[in-house]
């Protein structure tokens, strides 16, 4: 039996399907909160980017900036450069008139000395005697020294080129060890200067050390440095046996050479490792001019810069200081002159200062000892004329020769 659909049941089931689908809110949408984190995620990666570039571009600023304020100083020490090497093209006195005018640029400390004090240099010491300084410690080398293997390497090692920064310039001198950490020069190099630097080859940097005394007076002519710290180096020994026709030489630092030596011109430009090489000169003892103290006049050759240098004989033995020159304008001869160790060593004895002294030596020739020479006629027509050597400061250009 058949039922008949109920007309009412079927309008309504019609009009449920007429009615739209209802549809979510775009804030419900799961398509708008994926757009949403990759918008977000994209730009925390474009801030990030951002602040990198930002940081790299402060960064390349600060870098032009040093590199230029590093260009400028450059230009700066070039052009101080270029006035020294016009500077010294000139005659000695004008650059010793012009040498103290000239203005180092910023940040460059000239000369390259540590330890520069503020005290006026350049006052020669009263002649009325020694000048003392306040005594220092007793200078401890680094390592015991070991003996250098030849007259050549002994002299190299124990002689030192002498740096010290007076009013009228940087004045150089040669110097020699009488002691482990002490170093025996002329009063003139230093001059009134507290402190003065020594190098050489064996030293392997320049080395401060400070005046511990210092005479120019009575003929004598010393200074006594100590040295601080530095490797063990053998001193020389000082002999009072001195006599004509002995062979001697001179060793030490002339501005006639030294100046032409690149080594010489690096450690001026600031290079610490730089050394000059140590010149050596030999000749003979011409004469001995019987004075207080006594001089020794040798034809060994040596210039401004070879003051305060060791002479020594053929056992490395200091026989004298070499102090100054004469020069003859008539007939362009040229008098090398020392004062004798035995002056030397009575001024170190009086200092404290230890020294070794070298047994006598015996000559198959008639001695001559210092101080009592064997031609008093000669002796006193060169002593007369000696009495008009100056012992000059040896200024860093003033070793060129010519005459301040």
């Amino acid at each position: 039996m058949s039922q008949t659909p109920d007309p009412a049941a079927q309008g309504q089931e019609a009009h449920k399907s007429a009615q739209p689908a209802q549809t979510l809110p775009w804030f419900r949408r799961p398509l708008f909160w994926g757009v949403l984190f990759f918008l977000s995620l994209f730009l925390l990666t474009a801030w990030l980017f951002w602040k990198e570039w930002q940081t790299a571009e402060k960064l390349k600023e600060q870098t032009a900036a040093q590199t230029a304020e590093l260009q400028k100083q450059n230009q700066s020490r070039q052009g101080f450069i270029a006035r020294l090497r016009l500077l010294l093209k000139e005659e000695p006195c004008e650059v010793l008139r012009q040498l103290p005018l000239l203005s180092p640029p910023a940040g460059v400390v000239w000369p390259p000395l540590a330890g520069n004090t503020g005290k006026p240099d350049g006052i020669l010491p009263d002649a009325s005697g020694a000048t003392a300084r306040p005594a220092p410690t007793t200078p401890q080398a680094s390592q015991p020294a070991v003996a250098p293997q030849g007259f050549a390497a002994l002299m190299e090692q124990a002689t030192v080129l002498v740096l010290a920064l007076r009013q009228e310039g940087l004045s150089m001198g040669s110097g020699f060890y009488v002691a482990p950490g002490y170093v025996v020069t002329n009063a003139h190099v230093v001059g009134a200067a507290d402190k003065a630097a020594v190098v050489n080859k064996a030293t392997g940097a320049p080395l401060s050390a400070r005046v511990v005394q210092s005479v120019q007076s009575d003929g004598r002519d010393f200074a006594i440095l100590a040295v601080d710290g530095g490797p063990a180096i053998t001193p020389l020994a000082l002999t009072n046996d001195v006599w004509r026709t002995e062979r001697v030489s001179a060793w030490g630092f002339p501005g006639a050479v030294t100046n032409d030596d690149p080594q010489f011109t690096a450690l001026l430009n600031g290079n610490a490792t730089a050394a000059p090489e140590v010149v050596y000169t030999d000749g003979v003892v011409s004469v001995i001019l019987e004075r207080k103290p006594a001089l020794i006049v040798h034809t060994a050759t040596v210039s401004q810069g070879n003051s305060g240098g060791p002479l020594v004989n053929d056992n490395g033995e200091v026989v004298g200081i070499n102090t100054f020159i004469k020069l003859d304008d008539e007939s362009y001869r040229q008098s090398s002159l020392a004062i004798v160790s035995a002056s030397l060593a009575e001024f170190l004895r009086s200092a404290g200062v230890p020294f070794t002294t070298a047994p006598p030596r015996a000559s198959q020739e008639q001695p001559q000892p210092a101080g009592k020479p064997s031609d008093k006629a000669g002796a006193a027509k060169q002593d007369k004329a000696d009495n008009k050597a100056q012992a000059a400061p040896d200024i860093v250009k003033g070793a060129q020769g010519g005459k301040p």
